[in-house]
């Protein structure tokens, strides 16, 4: 046997994983400052969206549930310019949510000759419109009311009918809380780009997946709403990184991921980089605590002319994740 072909029977060695530390770290993250008091009066604050006006006298207005999946997602419930609606989580209200982040009789929602208006019933987490906290609120036509971790958007006018249709389809592709693209819309994306990749001979396909160090016991300590909060702020600080035609998506959970068309490891393990940066450069402020928030990541890359399934490059970038996690957390793995 030649001493090519003794060369061609040795083992390719695996490529050694690299990581990236945060600099002067330790080997564990800043622990959670832990919440005192009781949980249950845990204020979120949402982001204003931009919302059309609403014209006077109209009276075809309603609300649509846009967030948890649970709450019958896309539901259109009708508002009656005759009686209020009663918002809460028990069974007699015209809209049961039934969330224990929801009072019994939370909110009312009613029209009056100026305009349909909202008021809380003297609930434990408050009625929000947009990001304020409100005792009592006239609606505009797309405004955002926060009924404990319940999101419902407010539809009035003429082309109300039109803007829900747009939201039933958003509501297909976008994450509600984290306005991040959806597992179903970066699957599909995902399974496009590969099939590209496989006819291209220069450049890569690289996917960066992202989760948050020790949510479970922030959520326990501070409470779901400041956990929705705490993913909200996360996903906010990562898309302003996020470069065009790059895909931001919410995976599951408290996992997200970026998915990095025509980009070499090297490039996606330095964006992964920026956005551990981003994230833990200053403290996420909820209810008067100052929440330390780590992420770790995992990056991986289909080279080009490579046959590769969705599943396969996802679970590839998950391996390296965990082995982030799994030394220490608060780092980037490729």
């Amino acid at each position: 046997m030649t001493e090519k072909d003794q060369g061609s029977k040795r083992k390719r060695e695996p490529r050694p994983t690299k990581f990236i530390l945060p600099l002067g770290a330790e080997t564990h993250p800043p622990e959670i400052n832990a919440a005192e008091g009781n949980t249950e009066n845990t204020r979120v604050t949402m982001v204003n969206q931009a919302i059309p006006k609403i014209e006077k006298g109209v009276k075809n207005s309603f609300l649509v549930v846009l967030y948890p999946p649970n709450a019958i997602l896309g539901r259109k419930v009708d508002i009656s310019p005759d009686k209020p609606l009663i918002i809460g989580r028990h069974p007699d209200c015209d809209l049961h949510l039934n969330d224990d982040s929801v009072s019994r009789r939370h909110a009312k929602v009613e029209t009056r000759p100026e305009g349909v208006y909202i008021s809380d019933m003297g609930s434990t987490n408050n009625t929000y419109v947009g990001d304020s906290i409100i005792r009592q609120r006239k609606l505009e036509s797309g405004s955002i009311i926060r009924i404990g971790q319940v999101l419902l958007k407010f539809l009035s006018g003429d082309d109300a009918e039109a803007y829900y249709h747009d939201d039933l389809y958003r509501l297909t592709i976008i994450d509600a809380l984290t306005e991040a693209y959806n597992k179903r819309y970066l699957m599909d994306f995902l399974e496009r780009e590969i099939e590209r990749n496989k006819r291209a001979t220069r450049s890569s396909l690289s996917i960066v997946m992202i989760d948050i160090d020790h949510f479970k016991p922030l959520n326990d300590n501070f409470g779901h709403l400041v956990g929705d909060l705490v993913l909200r702020e996360v996903a906010l600080r990562i898309k302003s990184d996020v470069r065009k035609g790059e895909i931001f998506a919410r995976y599951g959970g408290e996992e997200f991921t970026v998915l990095c068309p025509e980009t070499e490891l090297t490039g996606a393990a330095e964006l992964a980089e920026r956005i551990r940066l981003k994230v833990c450069s200053s403290p996420i402020k909820a209810e008067g605590n100052d929440i330390i928030v780590t992420i770790s990541l995992g990056v991986a890359t289909a080279e080009s002319g490579k046959d590769y399934t969705p599943e396969q490059l996802l679970a590839k970038a998950d391996e390296k994740l965990y082995e982030a996690k799994n030394s220490g957390r608060n780092r980037t793995a490729f």
